[in-house]
Protein backbone atom coordinates (compact mmCIF):
# COMPACT_ATOMS: atom_id res chain seq x y z
CA UNK A 1 0.00 0.00 0.00
CA UNK A 2 1.71 3.13 -1.04
CA UNK A 3 2.18 5.99 1.17
CA UNK A 4 3.72 9.27 2.03
CA UNK A 5 4.32 11.83 5.23
CA UNK A 6 3.21 15.02 5.37
CA UNK A 7 3.67 17.92 7.67
CA UNK A 8 0.18 20.00 8.85
CA UNK A 9 1.46 23.65 6.02
CA UNK A 10 2.62 20.77 3.47
CA UNK A 11 -1.07 19.32 3.54
CA UNK A 12 -3.19 20.42 0.12
CA UNK A 13 -6.31 19.09 -0.93
CA UNK A 14 -8.44 16.45 0.89
CA UNK A 15 -6.57 13.00 1.21
CA UNK A 16 -8.42 9.58 0.48
CA UNK A 17 -6.72 8.04 3.80
CA UNK A 18 -5.48 10.18 6.66
CA UNK A 19 -3.47 8.59 9.63
CA UNK A 20 -2.52 11.73 12.09
CA UNK A 21 -0.01 10.57 14.51
CA UNK A 22 0.68 12.92 17.65
CA UNK A 23 2.73 10.37 19.78
CA UNK A 24 3.67 13.29 22.31
CA UNK A 25 0.78 13.16 23.69
CA UNK A 26 -2.39 13.98 21.90
CA UNK A 27 -3.01 10.24 20.80
CA UNK A 28 -1.67 8.21 23.51
CA UNK A 29 -3.72 10.89 25.72
CA UNK A 30 -7.20 10.01 23.87
CA UNK A 31 -6.18 6.19 23.57
CA UNK A 32 -5.91 6.32 27.63
CA UNK A 33 -9.26 8.22 27.54
CA UNK A 34 -11.26 5.65 25.93
CA UNK A 35 -9.26 2.93 28.09
CA UNK A 36 -10.41 5.34 31.35
CA UNK A 37 -14.24 4.75 29.92
CA UNK A 38 -14.72 7.54 27.54
CA UNK A 39 -17.44 6.51 24.69
CA UNK A 40 -16.55 9.10 22.31
CA UNK A 41 -14.05 12.25 21.90
CA UNK A 42 -14.96 15.60 20.12
CA UNK A 43 -11.98 17.27 18.25
CA UNK A 44 -12.30 20.92 19.35
CA UNK A 45 -9.92 23.65 16.98
CA UNK A 46 -9.80 26.08 20.17
CA UNK A 47 -9.85 26.19 23.80
CA UNK A 48 -13.09 28.67 23.61
CA UNK A 49 -15.02 26.33 21.52
CA UNK A 50 -14.11 23.37 23.73
CA UNK A 51 -15.51 25.19 26.87
CA UNK A 52 -18.35 25.97 25.31
CA UNK A 53 -18.88 22.08 23.60
CA UNK A 54 -18.85 21.63 27.16
CA UNK A 55 -21.08 24.22 28.28
CA UNK A 56 -23.97 23.45 25.94
CA UNK A 57 -23.84 19.58 26.67
CA UNK A 58 -24.39 18.54 30.49
CA UNK A 59 -22.29 15.52 30.94
CA UNK A 60 -19.39 16.45 28.53
CA UNK A 61 -15.53 17.06 29.81
CA UNK A 62 -12.75 19.50 28.87
CA UNK A 63 -9.79 18.33 28.20
CA UNK A 64 -6.64 20.98 26.74
CA UNK A 65 -2.45 21.22 26.24
CA UNK A 66 -0.62 22.48 29.62
CA UNK A 67 -1.36 24.12 32.71
CA UNK A 68 -4.96 23.21 34.34
CA UNK A 69 -7.15 26.10 33.82
CA UNK A 70 -10.43 26.77 35.03
CA UNK A 71 -13.41 24.78 32.87
CA UNK A 72 -11.27 22.00 32.26
CA UNK A 73 -11.09 18.54 33.37
CA UNK A 74 -8.25 17.40 32.66
CA UNK A 75 -4.96 18.35 31.11
CA UNK A 76 -3.28 16.35 28.25
CA UNK A 77 -0.96 13.91 29.80
CA UNK A 78 -1.11 10.15 30.27
CA UNK A 79 0.30 10.04 33.36
CA UNK A 80 -2.14 12.33 34.79
CA UNK A 81 -5.77 10.54 32.72
CA UNK A 82 -4.45 7.16 33.69
CA UNK A 83 -5.98 7.30 37.07
CA UNK A 84 -9.81 9.35 36.12
CA UNK A 85 -12.99 7.45 35.43
CA UNK A 86 -14.48 8.74 32.46
CA UNK A 87 -17.13 5.70 32.00
CA UNK A 88 -19.56 6.83 29.20
CA UNK A 89 -18.11 10.23 28.81
CA UNK A 90 -17.59 12.30 25.92
CA UNK A 91 -14.82 14.26 25.98
CA UNK A 92 -13.94 17.60 24.28
CA UNK A 93 -9.78 17.69 23.28
CA UNK A 94 -7.88 20.38 22.50
CA UNK A 95 -4.16 20.06 21.69
CA UNK A 96 -1.32 22.39 19.99
CA UNK A 97 -0.52 19.97 17.05
CA UNK A 98 -2.84 16.77 17.30
CA UNK A 99 -6.07 17.77 17.10
CA UNK A 100 -4.83 20.51 14.64
CA UNK A 101 -3.98 17.81 12.37
CA UNK A 102 -7.00 16.15 12.41
CA UNK A 103 -9.49 18.80 11.77
CA UNK A 104 -7.32 19.54 8.91
CA UNK A 105 -8.26 16.51 7.32
CA UNK A 106 -11.23 15.74 8.56
CA UNK A 107 -13.18 15.17 5.42
CA UNK A 108 -11.04 13.08 4.40
CA UNK A 109 -13.21 9.53 3.53
CA UNK A 110 -11.37 7.69 6.10
CA UNK A 111 -9.20 9.16 8.87
CA UNK A 112 -7.51 7.37 11.72
CA UNK A 113 -5.57 8.93 14.75
CA UNK A 114 -2.61 7.01 16.20
CA UNK A 115 0.21 6.64 18.28
CA UNK A 116 2.45 4.16 19.27
CA UNK A 117 0.40 2.80 21.84
CA UNK A 118 -2.32 1.76 19.38
CA UNK A 119 0.35 1.23 16.56
CA UNK A 120 -0.78 -2.56 15.55
CA UNK A 121 -4.25 -2.09 15.66
CA UNK A 122 -3.93 0.88 13.47
CA UNK A 123 -1.77 -0.90 10.59
CA UNK A 124 -3.84 -4.11 11.00
CA UNK A 125 -7.11 -2.14 10.29
CA UNK A 126 -6.12 -0.38 7.14
CA UNK A 127 -4.53 -3.57 5.98
CA UNK A 128 -8.38 -4.92 6.55
CA UNK A 129 -9.58 -2.38 4.81
CA UNK A 130 -7.31 -1.94 1.77
CA UNK A 131 -8.24 1.67 0.97
CA UNK A 132 -5.70 3.02 -0.95
CA UNK A 133 -2.61 5.72 -0.14
CA UNK A 134 -2.48 6.62 2.98
CA UNK A 135 -1.58 10.11 3.68
CA UNK A 136 0.80 10.45 7.16
CA UNK A 137 -0.25 13.56 8.49
CA UNK A 138 3.31 14.13 11.09
CA UNK A 139 1.42 16.42 13.21
CA UNK A 140 4.71 17.58 15.43
CA UNK A 141 7.42 20.53 14.29
CA UNK A 142 5.75 21.22 10.91
CA UNK A 143 6.19 17.49 9.86
CA UNK A 144 9.64 17.42 11.76
CA UNK A 145 9.33 15.82 14.86
CA UNK A 146 11.26 12.60 14.68
CA UNK A 147 9.11 10.76 17.29
CA UNK A 148 5.57 11.24 14.90
CA UNK A 149 8.24 10.27 12.08
CA UNK A 150 9.33 7.13 13.79
CA UNK A 151 5.60 6.10 14.61
CA UNK A 152 3.91 6.95 11.03
CA UNK A 153 7.25 4.89 9.01
CA UNK A 154 6.84 1.81 11.80
CA UNK A 155 2.80 1.72 10.83
CA UNK A 156 3.60 2.34 7.10
CA UNK A 157 5.96 -0.39 7.19
CA UNK A 158 3.32 -3.05 9.55
CA UNK A 159 0.81 -2.75 7.39
CA UNK A 160 2.31 -4.89 4.52
CA UNK A 161 3.11 -7.27 8.13
CA UNK A 162 3.02 -8.02 11.71
CA UNK A 163 7.06 -8.75 11.55
CA UNK A 164 8.54 -5.42 12.12
CA UNK A 165 10.78 -4.70 14.73
CA UNK A 166 9.87 -1.67 17.33
CA UNK A 167 12.38 -1.42 18.86
CA UNK A 168 14.39 1.15 16.38
CA UNK A 169 11.57 2.95 16.16
CA UNK A 170 10.99 3.53 19.47
CA UNK A 171 14.95 4.42 20.41
CA UNK A 172 14.16 7.38 17.89
CA UNK A 173 11.03 8.57 19.61
CA UNK A 174 12.98 8.13 23.37
CA UNK A 175 15.41 10.33 21.51
CA UNK A 176 13.91 13.30 20.21
CA UNK A 177 12.99 16.64 21.30
CA UNK A 178 10.02 16.09 22.56
CA UNK A 179 11.04 13.42 24.48
CA UNK A 180 13.76 15.71 25.94
CA UNK A 181 11.65 18.46 26.25
CA UNK A 182 8.71 15.89 28.84
CA UNK A 183 11.20 14.31 30.99
CA UNK A 184 13.14 17.68 31.91
CA UNK A 185 9.85 18.81 32.76
CA UNK A 186 10.27 22.03 30.42
CA UNK A 187 6.16 21.31 29.15
CA UNK A 188 3.75 22.20 31.82
CA UNK A 189 1.02 19.84 32.71
CA UNK A 190 2.92 16.54 32.61
CA UNK A 191 3.72 13.74 34.72
CA UNK A 192 7.15 11.89 34.87
CA UNK A 193 5.70 9.02 33.48
CA UNK A 194 4.45 10.55 30.45
CA UNK A 195 6.93 9.51 27.81
CA UNK A 196 7.42 5.80 28.80
CA UNK A 197 3.41 5.69 28.56
CA UNK A 198 4.07 7.31 25.00
CA UNK A 199 6.51 4.57 23.84
CA UNK A 200 4.79 1.60 24.81
CA UNK A 201 3.77 -0.15 21.97
CA UNK A 202 0.61 -2.19 21.23
CA UNK A 203 -0.68 -1.02 24.85
CA UNK A 204 -4.54 -0.87 23.54
CA UNK A 205 -6.47 -3.31 21.25
CA UNK A 206 -8.11 -0.75 18.85
CA UNK A 207 -7.92 1.61 16.42
CA UNK A 208 -9.13 5.44 16.95
CA UNK A 209 -11.17 6.54 13.48
CA UNK A 210 -12.53 9.99 13.18
CA UNK A 211 -15.68 10.94 11.13
CA UNK A 212 -17.69 13.84 11.52
CA UNK A 213 -21.25 13.84 13.19
CA UNK A 214 -23.56 16.65 13.19
CA UNK A 215 -20.96 19.15 12.37
CA UNK A 216 -18.54 17.90 14.58
CA UNK A 217 -15.30 15.62 14.68
CA UNK A 218 -15.85 13.05 16.67
CA UNK A 219 -12.73 10.57 17.36
CA UNK A 220 -14.10 6.77 18.54
CA UNK A 221 -12.11 3.66 19.15
CA UNK A 222 -12.72 0.78 16.91
CA UNK A 223 -11.95 -2.44 18.55
CA UNK A 224 -9.98 -5.46 17.06
CA UNK A 225 -11.82 -8.20 15.62
CA UNK A 226 -9.47 -10.30 17.22
CA UNK A 227 -8.83 -9.03 20.68
CA UNK A 228 -6.47 -10.53 23.03
CA UNK A 229 -8.14 -12.64 25.75
CA UNK A 230 -7.73 -11.53 29.46
CA UNK A 231 -5.14 -14.24 29.71
CA UNK A 232 -3.18 -12.81 26.98
CA UNK A 233 -0.58 -10.20 28.00
CA UNK A 234 -0.49 -6.99 25.79
CA UNK A 235 3.05 -6.32 24.65
CA UNK A 236 4.63 -3.46 26.03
Amino acid sequence: MDHHFVGIPELTGVPRVAVVIDVMRAFTVAAWAFSRGVEKIVLASTESEALALKESHPGWLALKDGAPAAGFDAVNSPGLLRSCDFAGRTLVQKTTAGTVGALAVAKAPLVLCASFVVAGPTARFLRAKEPGPVTFVVTGEEGQADEDLACAEYIGRSIAGDDVEATPYLHRARASRAAADLAGGRRSGYHPDDVDLCLEIDRFPFAMVARQEESLTMLRPVPEVCRPSADTPISR
